[in-house]
Parts: C-alpha cells; structure tokens; sequence
C-alpha cells in the first residue's frame, strides 16, 4: 500500500457562534479553512496564503489551539496527517452570509456548533474541540485517530 503525508494549518473562523466551514464540489465531508504547509513555510503564514488564495480576504492568525493527527484510506492509499489549528479572524467575515469561494472547487459556509458532528467534520475529533472551544475551554489541543480504525469515507 502507497502512503502519502499530509502537514496541513487550519483556522477556526467564528462569527455569533457560528464556525466557517469548507466542502469541496463532490464529496460529502467538511472541514476547516485551510491547507498544506509548504516547505519552509511557516504554519501560520500557510494559513494566511491559504485564506487568501481560497477566499480572497485578509485574516489574522490567533493562537495556536492544537493539533490533530488524523487517518484515513482512499483508493488504496493510506493518507495520514498533522493538522495545526489556529484562530483566525477577519473584518471581511460577515455572519449569516456565506463567504464566495475564489476556488471553483470549494463551498464555504457557516455552521452552528451543535450542527458540527451530523455534517461529517473531518477530522472528526475536533467536533467535540470546537464545542468544548465554544463553551470557553482553552486549554492545548492534542487528538489523533491514528489509533483508531481507519476512516475511509469520502474525504478531501
């Protein structure tokens, strides 16, 4: 079996409690605004291209929340990866109107927390993170589902 690396920077966007989400045209997870870190890059600077290249406006990155490591199967190929999430915020973020994606191939769109576990947040783990988050919990992140059986639903 092949095995493919991921190290990705993702942010979490929150507006009247609602957290901003990304799906991409046919398949049926979501996930966190973001992306691969490239070589040299810095995570929070990824971040901040990624924001920019996916959604065309200007963010600040936060803090550091955690990490998540994560795995699943698709096609045969085992992907695993490391997930570094930040908060972001941005004056261009409205609540209630969905941001238009740059990107043909991404849907952004808001969230409520307790909608976060039936809309097949991947990696899963941090469904319960960003409500617990939500409920003002601040402590580091750290979860993996690198123990766990591996997810291979539809993923991006």
């Amino acid at each position: 079996m092949q095995n493919t690396f991921h190290h990705l920077a993702r942010g979490i966007c929150i507006k009247d409690n609602k957290v901003l989400l990304a799906q991409a045209t046919g398949y049926t997870n979501t996930f966190l605004p973001g992306g691969h870190i490239e070589f040299g890059e810095s995570a929070k600077d990824a971040l901040s291209r990624e924001i920019e290249e996916e959604l065309g406006i200007t963010s600040r990155i936060g803090r550091l929340l955690g990490l998540v490591e994560h795995k699943w199967e698709k096609k045969g190929i085992l992907n695993c990866e490391i997930n570094q999430v930040f908060e972001v915020e941005s004056d261009e973020f409205v609540a209630n109107i969905n941001p238009k994606s740059i990107e043909s191939h991404l849907n952004f769109f808001w969230c409520n927390a307790d909608e976060l576990s039936i809309i097949n947040l991947q990696p899963y783990p941090l469904s319960n993170l960003i409500k617990k988050y939500l409920d003002g919990n601040k402590e580091i992140w750290w979860e993996s589902t690198l123990n766990a059986e591996i997810d291979d639903s539809n993923r991006n």
